[in-house]
């Protein structure tokens, strides 16, 4: 392993960062999580981490097999029901709908937080058909080690930005969390919409 291997996969971790957005999704789940206790938002964060880096690993690794011969559906269809996902999601947050019985106000128990750390956070919002798509094109030019490498360190980056988590939330504050948990929703509603569109567009344009 010399200069080039290490060069190669920080050119795609730059790439696949640029697709996952940490940077702002990080923030992102710091609002939409901000009511749970202390210790459930920590495994909510560390199981975003590890199913985002298993779904993205397994797509590589089966991808192709899964999509185009087990179950015979392309990135289209995947963004229709990705985007169906966050539509419903987003709606049912806005009107305040979806909380369990268990749960007071916003307040998930253990059981529905680890759900909702999975789906809607971790597919389709963190891991969507762009970045399956990108993952997937990343192995076919670069191989398993290298593209696999690549996915390793970028979840490396956001599983550290969900550790000084603590220090972003007394920079940004309770007020300004709870404004954007709020104005966010309409954004996941809107980016659901466009998974739709065009994934209905790709569809009847085949």
């Amino acid at each position: 392993m010399g200069k080039d291997f290490f060069i190669d996969i920080m050119t795609y971790v730059l790439t696949i960062i640029g697709i996952l957005n940490p940077f702002g999704n990080v923030p992102l789940f710091m609002t939409l999580t901000k009511d749970q206790d202390p210790e459930i938002r920590k495994k909510m964060y560390n199981i975003i981490v590890v199913s985002g880096f298993g779904i993205v690993t397994g797509f590589i690794v089966a991808g192709d097999f899964f999509m185009n011969y087990l179950y015979k559906v392309g990135m289209d269809e995947l963004r229709v029901a990705g985007g169906m996902i966050l539509i419903v999601v987003a709606f049912r947050n806005l009107l305040g709908l979806g909380v369990s019985k268990e749960s007071s106000g916003n307040i998930m128990s253990e059981k529905d937080a680890i759900r909702y750390a999975i789906t809607p956070l971790t597919f389709p919002m963190l891991v969507g058909p762009g970045t399956i798509s990108t993952v997937m094109i990343i192995h076919k030019e670069a191989g398993l080690i290298i593209s696999v490498g690549a996915v390793a360190v970028t979840f490396l980056v956001m599983k550290f930005l969900f550790t000084i988590s603590d220090w972003l939330d007394k920079v940004l504050g309770e007020v300004v969390l709870f404004v954007l948990s709020r104005v966010m929703q309409i954004f996941i509603m809107s980016a659901g919409v466009k998974l739709v569109a065009n994934g209905i567009k790709g569809i009847f344009m085949k």
